[in-house]
Protein backbone atom coordinates (compact mmCIF):
# COMPACT_ATOMS: atom_id res chain seq x y z
CA UNK A 1 0.00 0.00 0.00
CA UNK A 2 1.23 3.42 -0.36
CA UNK A 3 2.80 5.70 2.11
CA UNK A 4 0.10 8.44 1.33
CA UNK A 5 -2.71 6.54 2.84
CA UNK A 6 -0.84 5.30 6.34
CA UNK A 7 0.11 8.96 6.36
CA UNK A 8 -3.33 10.15 5.89
CA UNK A 9 -5.40 7.80 7.37
CA UNK A 10 -2.56 7.81 10.70
CA UNK A 11 -3.06 11.83 10.92
CA UNK A 12 -7.01 11.48 10.37
CA UNK A 13 -6.96 9.12 13.17
CA UNK A 14 -4.89 11.03 15.53
CA UNK A 15 -6.69 14.46 15.37
CA UNK A 16 -9.52 12.81 16.30
CA UNK A 17 -7.82 11.55 19.45
CA UNK A 18 -5.98 14.83 20.37
CA UNK A 19 -9.37 16.64 21.94
CA UNK A 20 -8.84 13.75 24.33
CA UNK A 21 -4.96 12.59 24.48
CA UNK A 22 -3.48 15.95 23.42
CA UNK A 23 -0.16 14.83 22.17
CA UNK A 24 -0.02 11.43 22.99
CA UNK A 25 -2.78 11.02 20.15
CA UNK A 26 0.66 11.12 17.84
CA UNK A 27 1.73 8.04 19.06
CA UNK A 28 -1.01 6.44 16.68
CA UNK A 29 0.68 8.04 13.90
CA UNK A 30 3.96 7.32 14.53
CA UNK A 31 3.14 3.41 14.94
CA UNK A 32 0.82 3.45 12.59
CA UNK A 33 3.07 5.17 9.98
CA UNK A 34 6.67 4.57 10.55
CA UNK A 35 5.52 0.51 11.22
CA UNK A 36 6.46 0.02 7.20
CA UNK A 37 10.03 0.67 8.49
CA UNK A 38 10.60 -2.88 8.30
CA UNK A 39 10.73 -2.95 4.44
CA UNK A 40 13.47 -0.81 4.30
CA UNK A 41 15.36 -2.82 6.45
CA UNK A 42 14.62 -5.61 4.49
CA UNK A 43 15.52 -4.36 1.25
CA UNK A 44 18.69 -2.93 2.91
CA UNK A 45 19.57 -6.23 4.49
CA UNK A 46 18.52 -8.00 0.79
CA UNK A 47 20.67 -5.42 -1.85
CA UNK A 48 22.97 -3.24 0.71
CA UNK A 49 21.40 -0.04 -0.41
CA UNK A 50 21.14 2.72 1.81
CA UNK A 51 19.16 5.61 0.06
CA UNK A 52 15.38 5.13 1.07
CA UNK A 53 13.83 6.57 -1.74
CA UNK A 54 15.41 4.50 -4.12
CA UNK A 55 14.24 1.20 -2.41
CA UNK A 56 10.90 3.06 -1.76
CA UNK A 57 11.05 2.99 -5.30
CA UNK A 58 12.41 -0.56 -5.77
CA UNK A 59 9.42 -1.70 -3.13
CA UNK A 60 6.45 0.04 -5.25
CA UNK A 61 7.50 -1.00 -8.59
CA UNK A 62 4.88 -2.74 -10.54
CA UNK A 63 6.91 -5.15 -12.17
CA UNK A 64 9.43 -6.17 -9.70
CA UNK A 65 9.28 -9.66 -8.79
CA UNK A 66 9.89 -10.34 -5.12
CA UNK A 67 8.28 -13.22 -3.24
CA UNK A 68 8.85 -14.23 0.43
CA UNK A 69 9.69 -11.20 1.45
CA UNK A 70 10.34 -10.70 5.42
CA UNK A 71 8.62 -7.58 6.83
CA UNK A 72 9.37 -8.10 10.29
CA UNK A 73 6.55 -6.19 11.85
CA UNK A 74 3.74 -7.51 9.78
CA UNK A 75 4.90 -11.20 11.18
CA UNK A 76 2.03 -12.95 12.78
CA UNK A 77 4.61 -13.68 15.45
CA UNK A 78 5.55 -9.90 16.20
CA UNK A 79 1.64 -9.26 15.52
CA UNK A 80 0.68 -11.54 18.67
CA UNK A 81 3.68 -10.75 20.78
CA UNK A 82 3.01 -7.25 20.50
CA UNK A 83 -0.85 -7.19 21.39
CA UNK A 84 -0.22 -9.86 24.13
CA UNK A 85 2.64 -7.42 25.57
CA UNK A 86 -0.29 -4.10 24.76
CA UNK A 87 -2.84 -6.04 27.02
CA UNK A 88 -0.79 -7.51 29.76
CA UNK A 89 0.99 -4.04 30.58
CA UNK A 90 -1.65 -2.02 30.90
CA UNK A 91 0.19 1.07 29.25
CA UNK A 92 -2.03 3.62 27.64
CA UNK A 93 1.44 4.30 25.13
CA UNK A 94 1.37 0.76 23.71
CA UNK A 95 -2.33 1.13 23.85
CA UNK A 96 -1.80 4.14 21.58
CA UNK A 97 0.76 2.48 19.11
CA UNK A 98 -1.38 -0.52 19.73
CA UNK A 99 -4.30 1.57 17.79
CA UNK A 100 -2.22 2.87 14.79
CA UNK A 101 -0.36 -0.67 14.59
CA UNK A 102 -3.98 -2.03 13.91
CA UNK A 103 -5.26 0.47 11.35
CA UNK A 104 -2.02 -0.01 9.47
CA UNK A 105 -2.60 -3.36 9.47
CA UNK A 106 -5.97 -3.27 8.25
CA UNK A 107 -5.60 -0.88 5.25
CA UNK A 108 -2.82 -3.57 4.28
CA UNK A 109 -5.31 -6.08 4.47
CA UNK A 110 -7.94 -4.01 2.65
CA UNK A 111 -5.54 -3.06 0.16
CA UNK A 112 -4.50 -7.13 -0.54
CA UNK A 113 -8.00 -7.51 -0.94
CA UNK A 114 -8.29 -5.27 -3.42
CA UNK A 115 -5.59 -6.53 -4.96
CA UNK A 116 -6.82 -10.21 -5.47
CA UNK A 117 -10.55 -8.67 -6.15
CA UNK A 118 -9.27 -6.51 -9.28
CA UNK A 119 -7.33 -9.90 -10.58
CA UNK A 120 -3.88 -7.84 -10.54
CA UNK A 121 -1.32 -10.06 -11.37
CA UNK A 122 1.03 -10.36 -7.52
CA UNK A 123 4.35 -9.92 -7.93
CA UNK A 124 5.70 -9.13 -4.92
CA UNK A 125 4.61 -10.99 -1.77
CA UNK A 126 5.40 -11.17 2.12
CA UNK A 127 5.56 -13.72 4.62
CA UNK A 128 3.24 -14.11 7.14
CA UNK A 129 5.25 -15.65 9.66
CA UNK A 130 8.76 -15.51 10.78
CA UNK A 131 8.88 -19.10 11.55
CA UNK A 132 8.09 -20.33 8.42
CA UNK A 133 10.20 -18.01 6.47
CA UNK A 134 12.98 -19.09 8.65
CA UNK A 135 12.38 -22.52 8.05
CA UNK A 136 11.67 -21.49 4.06
CA UNK A 137 15.05 -19.92 4.06
CA UNK A 138 17.69 -21.36 6.39
CA UNK A 139 19.28 -24.02 6.03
Amino acid sequence: MYLRYHFLSCIILSLILFPFLSYYSLLVFVFGFFIDVDHYLYDLIKNGKFDLFENYNAHMSKERIAHDQLHIFHTLEFITSFIFITIYSDNIYLLLMGMGFILHLILDEIDGINLIRSKVEIKQTRARSLIMWLSRNIS
